[in-house]
């Protein structure tokens, strides 16, 4: 995925190298076994259009490109009235669905909570 904010292009990898740093910040205890829950945290939020979530995940599927991707900058596009907003969340969403290192889990988290839905 790339963005051009502020004249510079960006590139955003939403692969295994992404899925660790979220991994890394979520995580779940159980006994003596600790567990990656990146994207069982974020999806939801992003489904929910929460943009600080947004600009997390983003921030972290530039980590590993170049160039880097300050803060500041991201908060700034994402701020801009000009910016599509909702076209921005679809396409990360879109990124998160058809990379190799997130499909299958999106698809896993998305099928459960849509069953969680239908029961309430």
């Amino acid at each position: 995925m790339q963005l051009t904010i502020g004249e510079k292009d960006y590139s955003f990898k939403f692969g295994i190298g992404f899925v660790k740093k979220l991994d890394d910040q979520f995580t779940l205890n159980q006994g003596d076994f600790k567990y990656g829950a990146g994207l069982e945290n974020v999806l939801p939020k992003l489904l929910m259009g929460d943009v600080v979530t947004l600009a997390d995940v983003l921030i972290r599927a530039n980590a590993t490109e170049s160039p880097k991707l300050q803060t500041k900058d991201l908060y700034d596009y994402i701020d801009d009235e000009n910016t599509d907003i909702e076209g921005l969340f679809e396409e990360v969403l879109e990124e998160l669905k058809n990379s190799n290192a997130t499909k299958l889990k999106v698809a896993n988290l998305t099928k459960e909570m849509d069953k969680q839905q239908e029961n309430s």
